[in-house]
């Protein structure tokens, strides 16, 4: 038995942050309704419209494997009716409409305590729902620039901002409404009869995935220096360098890791004063010792190397490395080895990223069809929900 068997969630959501949540509900025993719109239905199902997708391009199909699909005109009294109707049923309600939308169509966190009053209601917006910016719209890389998690990109401070190579913040946005909605039930499951009424932003999440930055921020009032690709430590050792075939990240930190690092590296001379402060233990961190004097001899020494033999070698001897790979590289070299939690019935998606022992990975049926599932919203067996969770 998983353990969200037995509940089941009405998804009000599309393209990343909802979707995401309401991915991982499922993939852990939730029955999931997905409700979309007449004609295109969610907007990922519109990319990448490839002939050989036949209509579910992966990253539809990555983060909606398992769930059923309801084609519903919110605009029209018929439409709403037919969710109340279904919302009376379900345990969770998410949405991720702008703030003041769902109330607009009478679907509001109040509206579904009319018919469920022990639901779970779950918002996902770009700003929350308090203050001069909740009406403003959010896409992923605009939170990066709002948040200074785009400014924290590149190379030096010169360098142009850069983005963070795929949607980051709203992939972190519905893993957390996905923790946030679990705690929830728990509360449910104790007990707790209180109304819940989660408010998940992309601000927010921003800041929880930069805790670290943000905290030294609001200690010191500085807003951090770029570190390019660079250890946060400030070692030489821990930087990304150019070999004679590609790239290397090293994370040579301790004085100990330096000196296999510059072994390796031909020059052990490197590891001594003046290049290093004396007397340092081979378990002392190297914080802030990377002089431009000092890095321009280990590129110069990198330069020479193999990317490949270096990071078997490195490795082998305890100082953590990697050659600079695209993700089609990792996929095909050390996935295999170390393969993610896939989903069986979906080839292209990938389940939570925890492992139960005694679980195994999800099994869920494929991608659902745009309203494949529109039948039960005329269904008095669906509506009954013999297999909803009794959480009061």
């Amino acid at each position: 038995m998983l353990p969200l068997d037995g509940f089941r969630v009405l998804d009000l959501t599309h393209v990343l942050a909802g979707p995401c949540a309401t991915h991982h509900l499922c993939c852990l025993g939730a029955e999931v309704i997905k409700v979309e719109r007449p004609g295109g239905g969610d907007p990922m199902r519109a990319l990448d419209m490839q002939p050989e997708f036949d209509g579910l391009p992966p990253g539809f199909r990555a983060l909606n494997a398992g769930k059923k699909s309801i084609v519903v005109d919110l605009a029209t009294e018929e439409g709403r009716e037919a969710i109340l109707r279904f919302a009376a049923t379900c345990d969770v309600f998410v949405e991720n409409f702008r703030p003041g939308v769902a109330k607009r169509f009478g679907l509001g966190a109040d509206d579904i305590r009319a018919v469920r009053p022990d639901v779970i209601y779950c918002s996902i917006s770009g700003w929350g729902h308090g203050g001069p910016n909740s009406t403003r719209g959010a896409y992923d890389h605009v939170i990066q620039a709002a948040t200074g998690m785009m400014a924290l990109q590149g190379g030096t401070a010169d360098d142009a901002p850069v983005k963070v190579g795929f949607p980051v913040i709203d992939i972190a946005t519905g893993m957390s409404a996905a923790e946030g909605i679990m705690a929830a039930l728990i509360r449910r499951l104790r007990g707790d009869k209180a109304p819940i009424t989660l408010d998940v932003s992309m601000v927010d999440c921003a800041l929880a995935l930069m805790s670290g930055p943000t905290a030294n921020t609001l200690a010191t009032g500085k807003a951090p220096d770029r570190v390019g690709n660079r250890g946060f430590v400030g070692s030489p050792g821990a930087e990304t360098f150019a070999t004679a075939d590609g790239h290397i990240s090293v994370a040579a930190n301790t004085m100990g890791q330096f000196r296999t690092l510059c072994r390796e590296l031909g020059r052990p001379d490197l590891a001594e004063p003046p290049h290093v402060p004396a007397g340092l233990g081979a378990g002392a961190f190297l914080a802030n010792a990377a002089t431009d004097e000092l890095r321009r001899e280990l590129a110069s020494a990198f330069a020479t190397m193999n990317a490949d033999t270096l990071e078997a070698d490195l490795n082998e001897n305890g100082v953590p490395s990697s050659k600079v790979r695209d993700l089609g590289e990792y996929l095909t070299t050390l996935y295999p080895q170390t393969p993610g939690i896939g989903v069986e019935g979906e080839p292209v998606a990938l389940g939570p990223a925890f492992r139960w022992g005694d679980l195994g990975a999800p099994s869920l049926p494929a991608a659902p069809r745009l309203g494949a599932d529109t039948d039960l919203l005329n269904s008095g067996a669906a509506l009954a929900s013999p297999h909803r969770a009794n959480v009061t």
